[in-house]
């Protein structure tokens, strides 16, 4: 088998493993707090609508490492680190949504879609917003990025 071919299958086996075991992969996607025309109207963890692009952008594949922490301004969170390919798709994906929302999706729900603030490179840090994330999206989150 080619490196590339054995690659693929790896990829292809390690997201059918996550499926089967019940962890869907986290996936990264433009939004909007507009309708836009070809995008899914899907809610909010606030509870308003937001439409999220048809085209993904980042999966687990391109988180390197996440942990838990708690940080002093935003409480219980969890840090990513990127991988170099990923660094760069969250650093185009930011420049092109600046002052717009991005949208992070598990298990085909938005639990996450804060609006982009500036430039975002090799690390992020998901905090959930005022008061962090609770210990059960903390879980479910990082039970999602295993590889």
């Amino acid at each position: 088998m080619k490196p590339k071919q054995f690659v693929l299958v790896g990829a292809i086996v390690s997201l059918l493993a996550g499926i089967l075991n019940g962890q869907a992969p986290v996936q990264i996607h433009a939004a909007s707090t507009t309708a836009i025309a070809g995008w899914q109207q899907m809610t909010s963890p606030s509870g308003t609508a937001i439409w999220v692009s048809p085209e993904t952008r980042l999966t687990s594949a391109d988180i390197e490492r996440a942990e838990a922490r708690t940080t002093p301004d935003a409480g219980p969170a969890v840090a990513l680190v990127l991988t170099d390919a990923g660094a760069a798709k969250m650093d185009a994906l930011s420049k092109e949504r600046a002052n717009e929302p991005i949208a992070l999706i598990l298990d085909g729900k938005v639990i996450w879609a804060p609006v982009v603030r500036g430039s975002i490179g090799k690390e992020a840090r998901l905090t959930g917003g005022p008061g962090g994330l609770t210990q059960e999206q903390i879980q479910r989150l990082l039970d999602s990025f295993k590889r």
